[in-house]
């Protein structure tokens, strides 16, 4: 999940009623204009002069950093962004903080991320960015800590885009500590929402072969408690030298194979957790 975006620029508008000075107003509105006419050149091209200043505002920042989360490859301007961030006045305000976490997310630096979530003044997006960063870590306790925020996210949103964004994070989150179940239920009270309709199915899908994999290691630790000595249990088919428990035993793990090879990682995520636990 790391280095996906929200696909909705409005999400990362920046705040008008911000900015104070008419020059600077002026040039981020250009910079919102292009976006808006579909003029990505003409826009990075201000936003790298933007960024190359030697006195930046946290609003030219934040607007920068926010039209390169809506362009093709934010990832090469890594240097210019860090180095404008350097300039700023510490300590920076949340808003910033937003910024380069959703910045960093998006370039696939999820360890960096994590040391930009914001203190206080959380947007719903960021908490998105922030269960996606905490899941792809492992930091299962903070992301504890963020699916209550998304639940308080999801109580009051009026949209779609922001329900299924919340219902998303909060999937992924009952997803990665082995809760399927909670997933499907939450999952099926999403809105149509197209920027989140993979993650919907894929996950679906993937929480059924989660039910399926508990299934299988529940059918071999039935087997193996099973007490195989009485010896009309031992009945062996014609010309067949496997007993039907050896063949029940084949076919719960080539299931249970089969699943882990088509999504190791949430298996053996899920399995270190367990062994933390």
């Amino acid at each position: 999940m790391v280095g996906q975006r929200l696909s909705y620029p409005p999400s990362y508008s920046v705040d008008m009623k911000t900015r104070t000075q008419p020059r600077v107003e002026q040039q981020l509105s250009e910079i919102d204009g292009y976006l808006e006419l579909g003029m990505q050149q003409e826009a990075l091209a201000l936003v790298r002069a933007t960024l190359s200043k030697e006195q930046i505002s946290a609003e030219e920042f934040n607007a920068c950093v926010f039209a390169l989360l809506q362009s093709e490859h934010p990832e090469p301007w890594k240097p210019a962004v860090e180095t404008a961030y350097g300039r700023l006045r510490k300590p920076v305000a949340d808003e910033v903080r937003s910024a380069m976490l959703n910045y960093y997310f998006s370039i696939r630096k999820p360890a960096k991320a994590f040391g930009f979530f914001p203190r206080r003044a959380t947007k719903f997006f960021d908490a998105w960015s922030m269960m996606q960063v905490c899941l792809e870590l492992g930091r299962l306790e903070e992301a504890k800590r963020i699916a209550q925020l998304c639940s308080n996210f999801l109580s009051t949103a009026k949209d779609d885009f922001t329900k299924a964004s919340m219902i998303d994070a909060l999937a992924a989150y009952h997803l990665r500590t082995g809760d399927p179940e909670s997933a499907l239920k939450i999952w099926r009270e999403a809105p149509a929402e197209p920027a989140f309709q993979r993650q919907r199915l894929c996950g679906i899908a993937k929480a059924h072969l989660l039910q399926a994999l508990e299934a299988a290691k529940a059918g071999l630790a039935a087997l193996t408690g099973q007490n195989w000595s009485d010896p009309s249990s031992e009945i062996r088919m014609q010309g067949n030298a496997a007993t039907p428990i050896s063949d029940a035993e084949r076919e719960l793990e080539d299931l249970q194979d089969g699943i882990k090879r088509l999504m190791p990682e949430m298996v053996a995520a899920n399995q270190a957790d367990a062994r933390a636990r």
